[in-house]
């Protein structure tokens, strides 16, 4: 597509509406709404992508539009691009949230550490597992799967259509309980363990009351804590990319029920 077609009036508006789409999806989703990456450098990556992308959409054949047709389908794909960016980072929001878990148990849960991707103050074991699973989500080639789904997601939801299906809001919603069965399946091991160890030491503070837990309690949670964190890094690595592959589908299911289908 050259620069005087890209001119004319129906392929303006349909690449208008493509940019906001993709722009509201690169400003939500994981790795691409890191505060590493400036607002002016999504904002050139979300222009390239539209460019790549506009040429295969269907035109909108509109072309004297009006103020109100243009705020609402503005406003709409904002919301579809922003659905789609928030489902694919609650993910992540999972591990985190498996990461706070952990870090409770073991007695962590005043200790966090800066996230450079988020300037937010996030939890030790969080940030180990975030770091992780960024790390499996790039080698795995997360962020070219999410980039198609970009493109699959005007197939199944076109420009300047609104629709609404009460199945889908009930699939996002379900969506967002999702996140502590997730976290949960992601520090299984770890969190396991010291549960088990603190049922383990309520019993010895019966058993023994000379026994001192709250001296002896901490160093303990602490040691098992870090030992099954660092023996089930192999086993979240399997798990974390199974369910990645599970959540693409998700995100998939998700296109189809908007659309009807």
């Amino acid at each position: 597509m050259n620069f005087e077609e890209l001119l004319e009036p129906t392929r303006l508006i349909t690449f208008f509406f493509v940019f906001i789409r993709i722009n509201a999806i690169i400003f939500t989703a994981p790795i691409f709404s890191s505060t590493v990456l400036n607002n002016q450098l999504r904002i050139m990556l979300s222009t390239i992508i539209a460019l790549l992308v506009a040429p295969n959409i269907p035109r909108l054949m509109v072309v004297d539009p009006s103020a109100l047709w243009l705020i609402l389908t503005a406003s709409k794909e904002i919301l579809i691009g922003i659905t789609i960016g928030v489902m694919t980072s609650l993910l992540f929001s999972a591990v985190q949230f498996g990461g706070y878990l952990v870090d409770y148990q073991m007695g962590f849960s005043m200790v966090s550490v800066l996230d450079p991707s988020s300037n937010a103050s996030m939890s030790f074991s969080g940030q180990v597992y975030n770091i992780l699973a960024t790390l499996i989500y790039l080698s795995i080639y997360g962020h070219h799967i999410f980039l198609r789904a970009i493109m699959t997601s005007f197939d199944y939801l076109p420009l300047a259509n609104f629709p609404y299906n009460q199945e889908a809001l009930l699939f996002v919603l379900l969506t967002f309980t999702r996140v502590f069965v997730v976290a949960l399946q992601i520090t299984a091991p770890v969190f396991i363990a010291l549960m088990v160890t603190n049922a383990v030491m309520g019993f010895m503070a019966r058993l023994v009351p000379q026994i001192n837990l709250m001296v002896i309690g901490f160093p303990i949670k602490i040691g098992i804590g870090a030992i099954f964190l660092t023996l089930g890094l192999p086993l979240f690595y399997v798990v974390f990319e199974k369910i990645m592959n599970e959540y693409f589908r998700t995100i998939l299911s998700f296109f189809d029920k908007m659309a009807g289908q």
